[in-house]
């Protein structure tokens, strides 16, 4: 079990090197709020350039998505070349592309260069057609090629028991995850890099719009010229970012091999919607899937609909050896966000919204954001810049943001439950209590009872009973049992009812 979430991921047993919590008033030029890979590969690449950078994690480095990811390295940018022309021209799909094809080679370099054992290797992707899926690959093809993609059609799929035609990305890669994260920590030694976890920051503000103060939970202070906020959606933007990015949860299971497994590697996609991300790694096969939005129950458990898939994809897997899930941010246009924070304050950078590409993400965060801070050109900044604005995008915002409205009524909603009986042991239940939802979680032998206003903008928590948690479906804010804050928006705890 995570110290989040009550699943544990195929990458979790890895453990990194730990830090001590901020126990003084601390002053560096840049402070980094978020110690997953794209923190990390951030404070790296800031600390090889020279600058004095401080990263503070709420829990344990790499313990948030870094963690709960499948680790694909790809230019497969999960909506197609045609669906992107619909929203953005060729020249920004082209970057877009672009930026991610060679943050696999930046994520190459950084092993090479430190003498990473990561697992890394290069292989070859396919973009396969799913079930009740009439893809036409030709013209997907072209629409890739005008946009600098050099894509091969294929008659039949690597792995599969059944022929299927595919799409054929060269050149793509897979790591461990957390051992990528453990080899830049070691490599930061050399560098003027100070880490801490166990810190959770409660409050960020720029008095004199030029230097930000941090508060820690144990109420000391951090004073940085520049901030990074690197954590998976930002938790210092209350509206701005949070209307153009929404919150969805994504499934993972590992499978043993049976003898007759092949040794041929590659990475896999389907057509399907919501999709299938297929590796190998260490003999097991890893299978992700069926997204839906946070807070929803879907109709039918999501590690059985991806065991069945799976099992009717693959005449090889034995049996399930792991499960987990994780949560992805979607972009409104699909391109995520990364530079500049939306609003007055001054030095103030994110890194969110990368949707299921988040491994390639880091890496052209790394490059963008430094690049920002020392006011030189990036060629990628102006397509991933958070304050930029397409009408095109209109229809997921419209419609995403009337899902998230409509989370609001929950205010009105009777009671989950009639009596607390009925809430199993480990289970949660949300109930009226007048004007107000409390929320319950049945602990052995007593009910923890919270508010189940979520802190961030008031939404209502539903219970997932998967990780064991309570999640907020508006913006993503998840608690724990105890009702602890352990991920943002928000940046303080579900309120105690007396």
């Amino acid at each position: 079990m995570t110290i989040k979430d009550r699943t544990e991921s195929f990458w979790e047993s890895y453990e990194l090197p730990s830090f001590g919590r901020v126990t003084e008033n601390l002053l560096t030029e840049i402070c980094i709020v978020g110690g997953g890979i794209t923190g990390v590969s951030l404070a790296y690449e800031l600390g090889r350039r020279g600058h004095k950078v401080l990263l503070v994690e709420a829990f344990s480095l790499g313990s948030g998505q870094t963690g709960r990811t499948t680790a694909h390295l790809t230019c497969e940018l999960e909506d197609s070349f045609q669906e992107l022309l619909k929203i953005h021209d060729e020249k920004t799909v082209s970057l877009f592309y672009d930026a991610h094809k060679k943050a696999i080679d930046l994520i190459e370099e950084n092993i090479k260069r430190e003498g990473i054992d990561c697992d890394f290797r290069r292989l070859d992707g396919y973009y396969f057609c799913g079930y009740n899926e009439k893809e036409d690959f030709q013209k997907e093809k072209e629409a890739a090629a005008s946009c600098g993609a050099d894509l091969e059609y294929c008659e039949t799929t690597p792995l599969l028991n059944e022929s299927v035609s595919s799409l054929r990305y060269k050149n793509q890669g897979q790591f461990h995850p957390l051992k990528y994260v453990r080899g830049l920590v070691e490599s930061m030694k050399k560098f003027d890099v100070t880490l801490y976890e166990g810190t959770h920051i409660q409050d960020m503000r720029q008095e004199d719009r030029e230097t930000w103060t941090l508060l820690t939970d144990s109420g000391f202070e951090i004073t940085s010229q520049y901030l990074i906020v690197a954590t998976n959606t930002p938790v210092n933007n209350r509206f701005h970012i949070h209307t153009r990015q929404y919150p969805y949860r994504t499934y993972a299971v590992a499978f043993s091999l049976s003898d007759n497994s092949p040794r041929e590697e590659c990475l896999l996609w389907d057509t399907e919607d919501p999709y299938h991300y297929v590796r190998l790694a260490d003999h097991k096969l890893i299978v992700g899937g069926e997204d839906h939005r946070v807070g929803e129950t879907p109709d039918e458990d999501p590690f059985i609909k991806i065991e069945n898939w799976t099992r009717t994809k693959f005449n090889f897997v034995k049996d399930v050896i792991y499960k987990w899930s994780g949560q992805i941010y979607e972009p409104s246009d699909s391109i995520g966000f990364i530079g500049i924070n939306p609003g007055l304050e001054k030095n103030v950078y994110i890194s969110t919204g990368e949707s299921g590409i988040g491994m390639t993400s880091s890496a052209i965060a790394s490059q963008i954001i430094p690049d920002l801070i020392e006011k030189k050109d990036n060629v990628w900044a102006p397509i991933f810049d958070p304050t930029r604005f397409t009408t095109k995008g209109m229809k997921e915002f419209i419609k995403e943001n009337m899902n998230t409205a409509l989370h609001y009524t929950d205010w009105v909603r009777p009671s989950e439950v009639d009596s607390l009986q009925e809430i199993p042991v480990d289970g949660g239940g949300v109930r009226r209590e007048g004007f107000f939802k409390t929320c319950y979680y049945h602990d052995a032998g007593h009910f923890e009872r919270k508010s189940a206003v979520c802190p961030h903008l008031g939404g209502i928590v539903h219970w997932n009973d998967i990780e064991k948690t309570w999640d907020c479906p508006c913006h993503g804010s998840r608690f724990n049992t105890r009702g602890k804050v352990i991920e943002g928006p928000a940046t303080s705890d579900l309120m105690e009812k007396e």
